[in-house]
C-alpha cells in the first residue's frame, strides 16, 4: 500500500517538475506578406526566412515563396517538436535569407541562399513587404 502511495505522489509531482519541456509563449504576432524580387522581377519559388535582430532563436520565422514570387509569413517555435505554426510575425527588425528551389539557376548557383542586402522592420499591425534581392556576380 505504501508503494502504491508513493508512485502516486510521484505521478502527481512529477509531471509539474520537467521544465525541459515547458514552450515558450509565442509573442503577439502581426500580418506580414509580400513578394520577393530579383534584379525587379518575382523570384519563382523558394523559402524565405526572417531572422530577427537581435538573433531570438526559440522561434523560426519563414514562409515558402509563391510561383509569382509572393509569400505569407508564420512563426514557430523551434524547441516545440509538434511543430505548432501560427500566421504572422513578432514586431521587429530581421534580416531575410532567400533560398531559391533546387534547380532555380536564375538566383546564382543551385540552391546559394541570398541575403537582402537591408534590414526590414515589421510592425504592430498589418504589413506589406517588398523584398529586393542583391543580383549575384
Amino acid at each position: 500500500m505504501r508503494r502504491l502511495h508513493y508512485s502516486l505522489v510521484l505521478a502527481l509531482f512529477l509531471p509539474g517538475c520537467d521544465t525541459a519541456t515547458k514552450q515558450p509563449d509565442f509573442p503577439d504576432l502581426h500580418p506580414v506578406k509580400g513578394v520577393v524580387k530579383l534584379a525587379g522581377k518575382p523570384v519563382n519559388r523558394g523559402v524565405v526566412q526572417f531572422t530577427s535582430v537581435p538573433e531570438r532563436p526559440e522561434f523560426l520565422v519563414n514562409s515558402e515563396v509563391g510561383d509569382d514570387g509572393t509569400f505569407t509569413l508564420s512563426t514557430v517555435r523551434t524547441t516545440d517538436k509538434r511543430g505548432e505554426r501560427k500566421p504572422g510575425a513578432p514586431p521587429g527588425r530581421y534580416r531575410v535569407t532567400y533560398s531559391p528551389p533546387l534547380g532555380d539557376q536564375t538566383a546564382g548557383p543551385v540552391g546559394e541562399p541570398i541575403t537582402a542586402p537591408q534590414l526590414v522592420t515589421v510592425s504592430a499591425g498589418t504589413n506589406e513587404l517588398t523584398i529586393e534581392l542583391p543580383k549575384k556576380k
